[in-house]
């Protein structure tokens, strides 16, 4: 499906593609799974194969925002959550409508398909990873699982309620040059010092997808939801 993205603040209507799945029961647990930047929820899926298959409901929609990727003579568009010039008001503005965007999504889709989630987990990589640390702490009415996977959890930035039903998995990789090691130490010191569960989950290589990240990611929120190990599939 492709789902609308308008907002007074660009000049443009574009169409932003999105992957649903149905899981087995109306109350089934939600996952939201935000890729990185330039990526797209095809290449997005593709890295999540154990995630894939969790009996759980999913929506893997792409950023609301385009963005240009230039490789080898070719030009695609891939999809971004937000823009980033190096300071911190396009960061905000951009990653606050996207957050809006996102939220208005997730309303429709529960809506059209008749879902009434038990629980929501919003799981993000890279860029996504940063997108939802901010939305899943600003909207803990909506969501109670966050994994954050090679991002930092920019608790400086989100309106974070102290003490909240938040409880959050920071998986990185021990040698990433893209977002260093103590960015994810201290996203997790941070919840724990506001009095959320955290906890760090540390891997081999870099600033990457992995089959193992994935298994233990996937393991992880099935241990949190107890939810029945036969897979389900994505289709």
């Amino acid at each position: 499906m492709n789902e609308p993205w308008r907002d007074s603040a660009f000049p443009f209507t574009a169409p932003v593609p999105c992957r649903v799945r149905t899981g087995p029961a109306p109350d089934a647990p939600l996952v939201v799974l935000c890729h990185g930047m330039g990526e797209d929820p095809g290449r997005c899926l593709a890295d999540w194969p154990a995630l894939a298959v969790l009996p759980v409901h999913m929506i893997v929609p792409g950023g609301p925002l385009p963005h240009e990727i230039r490789s080898g003579g070719e030009i695609r568009i891939g999809r971004a959550w937000y823009l980033y010039d190096g300071g911190q008001d396009l960061f905000r503005t951009t990653l606050t409508r996207s957050a809006a965007w996102l939220h208005g999504l997730i309303q429709r889709v529960e809506a059209t398909q008749g879902w009434e989630p038990r629980d929501r987990a919003l799981v993000g990589f890279s860029q996504g990873a940063y997108f939802g640390g901010v939305v899943a702490l600003e909207h803990q009415d909506l969501f109670g699982r966050l994994v954050s996977v090679s991002g930092r959890i920019k608790l400086e930035f989100a309106e974070v309620p102290a003490a909240g039903r938040l409880r959050t998995l920071v998986a990185h990789g021990i040698d990433d040059r893209a977002v260093p090691l103590d960015a994810a130490r201290s996203s997790v010191e941070g919840l724990r010092a506001l009095g959320y569960e955290a906890e760090l989950l540390l891997f081999p290589g870099g600033h990457r997808m992995t089959p193992d990240r994935d298994l233990r990611i996937s393991e992880w929120l099935s241990g949190e939801w107890n939810l029945d190990d036969r897979p389900f599939g994505f289709r």
